[in-house]
Parts: C-alpha cells; sequence; structure tokens
C-alpha cells in the first residue's frame, strides 16, 4: 500500500493514514499507539460476545416463576 511504501522509504514506522485529518500522518504525533492488529482482535472478541448473548433464548425477570 502507499501508506507502507512510505514507511519503508521514510524509515519510519510510526506512519498511518490521518483519518482524522489533522495534518500530519505520524502516529506518534497524533497519539495513535494501538496497532491495527489489535483493534481487528478487539472487534473480533466483541463480536464473538454479541453473538453469544443473541444466542440466549429464555430471558427470565426477577420474580418470574419456573414452567
Amino acid at each position: 500500500t502507499e501508506v507502507r511504501a512510505r514507511q519503508v522509504k521514510e524509515g519510519n514506522s510510526a506512519l498511518g493514514i490521518d483519518c482524522m485529518h489533522k495534518g500530519t500522518n505520524d502516529m506518534k504525533q497524533q497519539n495513535v499507539i494501538e496497532t491495527l492488529i489489535g483493534k481487528k482482535q478487539q472487534i473480533s472478541l466483541a463480536t464473538q460476545v454479541v453473538k453469544m448473548i443473541l444466542k440466549i433464548d429464555d430471558i427470565r425477570r426477577p420474580g418470574e416463576v419456573e414452567e
């Protein structure tokens, strides 16, 4: 990708995509410290949790009698 090519050319592994339009692609200057892989894993885990919650087919409220 273009960003990866710039990282290699400039020798700066902290370059990223300026999606907040702050005028710099240096993630250290923007105080971005999480990696894309880390974010993908967080989203994947959150998705798995939601799927597990949605599989619950019986919801009981306090005070309800079991049948």
